[in-house]
């Protein structure tokens, strides 16, 4: 007797999917670039946010072309008691360096040290800092940062010739009620008259007031601080930097002044600048450092 063909399994069967559960590739791209997107949205609020430094005031702690990420919850006030114990926050310390909004200008971003905190006293004598009249300075202090060669690193103490020191004209006015209360009402913004110079080298000896600390730049002669425009509010404070992710020479020397990008044809200027100088400009030996 002839066998029977084996009936045909391999047929497929086709499941009918509940409705609304089928989907087309244009929807479920869609759905992966939105999720996508709030991470990035929820990384850039909570955790984090990259920042480059465009000019020299923190040389050579910070280079011109460093690439920061900065930790931006470590500062933040804990609404909940758990928050303090899951997450590293803290307050500020003197020594930290900060990411914050400029006064004058809250759309900018400024990176500096702080120095002081509410309460220190903060006194400039002939080039040094001094809180609550006690010398302060280090390896992280750098003098002559105008010059071709680079700033040259301290510590700096009495006995050290740091150059010759500007003396001011005037009162800085910046410890004035009337002023601080521009601070304490976020009217600071475009007060671009209230910057003073001439006290960079001789200043104080001034308090500093409650909900504010002092910042300064590391490379002293270069940089616009709380010197010039005041003491800083804590609630512009944004992160502080925890790595260089990537450090890119602006231009053929270490000198040369970056640029904050303003609008979307300064950014593919700088992506193609970046992308035709990656290899000579980069500066490996300061990708992935931790700046301190």
């Amino acid at each position: 007797m002839a066998a029977e063909p084996a009936s045909d399994t391999s047929t497929d069967l086709e499941i009918e999917l509940p409705p609304g559960a089928a989907k087309g590739a244009v929807r479920d791209n869609l759905e992966v670039i939105c999720f996508a997107m709030i991470l990035i949205l929820f990384f850039k609020t909570f955790v984090g946010q990259q920042f480059k430094i465009p000019s020299a005031s923190m040389r050579n702690t910070l280079m011109i072309g460093d690439h920061l990420l900065a930790n931006k919850f470590i500062f933040a006030e804990p609404q909940w008691a758990w928050e303090e114990k899951l997450f590293p926050m803290r307050s500020v310390k003197r020594g930290d360096i900060i990411v914050f909004r400029y006064p004058i200008d809250r759309d900018q971003d400024y990176v500096k040290r702080c120095v002081a905190l509410a309460g220190d006293t903060v006194e400039m004598r002939n080039k040094r800092l001094y809180v609550n009249d006690k010398l302060v300075t280090g390896p992280f202090e750098f003098q002559f940062g105008r010059s071709p060669e680079g700033p040259t690193p301290g510590p700096w103490p009495l006995t050290r010739n740091a150059g010759e020191a500007e003396h001011p004209v005037g009162l800085w006015r910046h410890a004035d009620p009337e002023v601080l209360a521009l601070h304490d009402h976020n009217q600071m913004q475009a007060m671009n008259s209230l910057i003073q110079d001439g006290f960079k080298d001789n200043l104080g000896p001034i308090t500093v007031p409650p909900g504010h600390i002092f910042a300064m730049g590391d490379n002293r002669d270069n940089s616009m601080d709380s010197r010039y425009w005041g003491f800083l509010p804590m609630d512009h404070l944004r992160g502080r930097p925890f790595i260089v992710w990537w450090s890119f020479r602006e231009g053929d020397t270490d000198n040369d002044n970056g640029r904050v990008p303003d609008g979307p044809t300064d950014v593919a200027a700088d992506f193609i600048d970046a992308a035709r100088h990656f290899f000579t400009r980069t500066r490996w030996e300061r990708t992935g450092t931790i700046p301190e």
